[in-house]
């Protein structure tokens, strides 16, 4: 039986292949288009009179002013977006940046817990969990990879030349997805890998170094797309070796 490095050339050739096919149907005239199933009122602390106070020809809000929340299989909501429809253009090569923070093959069920307000001032709101979602797969990590390529190759359809992706994971299959990353997005196009550190998570009697972080693959999908620089506020000054790029040398050179 193959190792599933050695059917992953195979597994991201079939994830394109799905991919076009979904991007052939939204060229065509076999469309899916989304509906809107509510509409959520912007929060207390936003002035939601101005919203409503500009939208004009007849809609609630205006699509300048209005987001969307969409609700479903996001390989069908991609197919919608890349297609568009009658009210909404595509948005194919017209997204900046996409954060994803998909399943990580973790062989685990989550649920979330909601808190419902009890009628009686005096009383705890009481709480209700329920199923999130499953993070186990059929078919293994196999099929895990099976189901993230195509919706990486059609991320890409709906980012601009100067967009941006990054790729929340960790390292359940995190060496998997950056090999798949690689081949869609172009090797040189990978721009960081982000390591987020949990400091409080606490784990004992494991033998071994705990494994208390999660990476970000950042990727470009043409030209560089915008930065702005991160800086840390300190209390006090702290000296640093300077630092300059030597245009000759094309080497950062270090003195005091």
């Amino acid at each position: 039986m193959k190792s599933l490095l050695e059917q992953l050339p195979s597994i991201v050739a079939e994830g394109k292949r799905q991919a076009e096919r979904v991007m052939e149907r939204a060229e065509s005239n076999y469309r899916l288009g989304l509906q809107t199933r509510e509409l959520v009122i912007p929060s207390r602390d936003s002035n939601w009179e101005d919203l409503f106070s500009q939208a004009k020809g007849g809609g609630l809000l205006s699509k300048a002013t209005s987001n969307r929340l969409i609700y479903g299989d996001n390989l069908l909501a991609m197919a919608a977006l890349l297609a568009g429809d009658d009210e909404n253009q595509s948005l194919r090569g017209a997204v900046d940046l996409v954060y994803i923070d998909p399943p990580y093959d973790s062989k685990a069920d989550y649920r979330s817990k909601i808190k419902l307000a009890s009628g009686a001032i005096d009383q705890m709101p009481n709480t209700i969990e329920q199923f999130a979602y499953s993070d186990t797969w059929s078919g293994g990590t196999l099929s895990y990879i099976q189901m993230i390529t195509p919706r990486l190759v059609l991320l890409r359809e709906l980012l601009s030349n100067d967009g941006a992706i990054f790729v929340h994971i960790d390292w359940h299959v995190g060496h998997y997805v950056k090999i798949v990353l690689d081949e869609i997005f172009g090797k040189d196009n990978f721009r960081n890998e982000i390591v987020w550190h949990y400091y409080n998570k606490m784990q004992g009697n494991i033998n071994r170094f705990a494994s208390n972080h999660d990476v970000i693959f950042s990727y470009k999908k043409d030209i560089n797309p915008h930065y702005e620089v991160q800086r840390e506020l300190r209390e006090k000054p702290k000296m640093q070796q300077k630092r300059a790029w030597d245009p000759e040398t094309k080497k950062p050179q270090t003195g005091s």
